[in-house]
């Protein structure tokens, strides 16, 4: 009977220091692999930002608090009047898996919406998009095949018709999940709003909740909008109506005055009276109704983004984006705007689209870092306490199975 047990705690002895050899060496590394049934919503806190009221805009009414500005009881009103200051907004991303997924990849449905918190549905809805990525379960990274697609289509275009697709793209580049086992180096991040990708780099590590993340920043230069996202609309054929109305805003044409813009600021105009020449039926350079030319201006796109991430899950657990559109002439007068102008322009807006200075809440904070800790719970379980535990009860095993191997002998 003694040789029977001593067999028995030999065999088994053994089995559970090969299983506590394995479990660190080769099933945890893998076992990090993205979940199937990923879930999250993580909404930012309501802060105060900026917005041109398409709707005044067109109406030609101007937002509440500019009524009384001389500049905007005139006739001709300048842009400037259809910019509504301090105006309450909030963003929500809403993340969950969705087919195609399997063993290899999974695929994420990102919705991301822009309301803001003074005005009741469905008049406070700004933007909503949807963005659909594929990533390889094991790297965490975007498959190379072009399947990848974004939905840019503004509330105001309305229902979709059928057959209004929006086309696929490879995409390369993080953005809503970090690799597991993240390192202190740059990655390429992908941005929906130029569609391209750009490095975003580590700066340093913080702790939060008392576990240890990396600290990611990244600052994109004034970018102007349209060209990349008309490419990506017109890449499977003509624009639909909702393509149309999504690129409308993007680029618009105003007579040089409504833009704020001076005759020394537009070659070639030279408003009548400005002179006061003799027969020019004016009095002087003010006596003059002259708009200027028409001037096209495009939507250029700036952000300050900030992101921590648990490493060893890749898990983001906060984030923040100082976002800013504005409307310039070419690239030049952008990056003057952005650099020189900054201050001025968020202060006084003549060319702001949008501002909006965003922040993940408590709520989405503490919701993923509770998704962090969980997976580094797992991953502490299978990498260290239960190798330890089974390796442990290993050599106990061989040990009492020697012993009585021996002592029948």
């Amino acid at each position: 009977m003694k040789k029977v047990i001593s067999y028995i705690a030999i065999l088994l002895g053994a089995a559970l220091l090969v299983f506590a050899i394995a479990l660190p060496t080769y099933v945890v590394p893998k076992g990090k692999v993205l979940p199937l049934d990923v879930v999250s919503t993580t909404p930012t806190e309501e802060k105060k930002g900026d917005l041109l009221d398409s709707a005044a805009l067109a109406a030609e009414r101007p937002v509440k608090g500019k009524e009384n500005a001389p500049e905007c009881k005139a006739k001709d009103k300048p842009v400037s009047c259809f910019i509504a200051v301090g105006v309450p907004l909030k963003s929500q991303r809403f993340t969950v898996a969705q087919e195609p997924s399997d063993k290899k990849k999974v695929t994420l449905e990102v919705g991301n919406t822009l309301v803001r918190t003074d005005m009741k549905e469905p008049h406070n809805l700004l933007s909503a998009t949807i963005d659909r990525v594929t990533l390889d379960r094991e790297t965490q990274m975007p498959v190379p095949e072009p399947i990848s697609t974004f939905d840019p289509t503004p509330p105001s275009a309305g229902k979709k018709k059928d057959g209004d697709n929006v086309p696929a793209f490879a995409r390369d580049g993080i953005q809503y999940q970090w690799p597991m086992g993240t390192d202190r180096k740059s990655y390429d991040y992908f941005d929906v709003q130029i569609l391209k990708s750009q490095p975003i780099d580590f700066v340093k590590e913080e702790e939060m909740s008392g576990e240890k993340t990396y600290l990611f920043q990244q600052e994109v230069k004034p970018t102007a909008i349209e060209p990349n996202l008309r490419k990506y609309l017109e890449s499977d054929g003509e624009l639909s109506e909702s393509d149309k109305a999504t690129l409308s805003p993007l680029k618009l044409k105003f007579p040089a005055k409504k833009w704020g813009l001076t005759p020394e600021e537009v070659p070639g105009w030279h408003p009548q009276g400005s002179h006061g020449g003799e027969g020019d039926g004016q009095e002087g350079p003010d006596a003059t109704s002259d708009e200027g030319p028409d001037v096209e201006m495009t939507r250029y796109y700036t952000v300050n983004r900030r992101i921590n991430v648990e490493p060893e899950t890749g898990v983001i657990v906060n984030g923040s984006e100082d976002v800013w559109m504005f409307y310039a002439r070419d690239d030049k007068e952008a990056q003057k705007i952005a650099t020189e102008g900054r201050d001025e322009e968020l202060k006084n807006p003549k060319r702001t689209a949008m501002y909006f200075p965003g922040e993940w809440n408590d709520e989405a904070r503490a919701n993923q870092m509770f998704k962090a800790k969980e997976g580094l719970s797992t991953l502490k379980m299978m990498g260290t306490i239960l190798p330890w535990t089974l390796g442990i009860a290993g050599l106990l095993l061989l040990v009492v199975g020697f012993m009585l191997h021996r002592e029948r002998r």
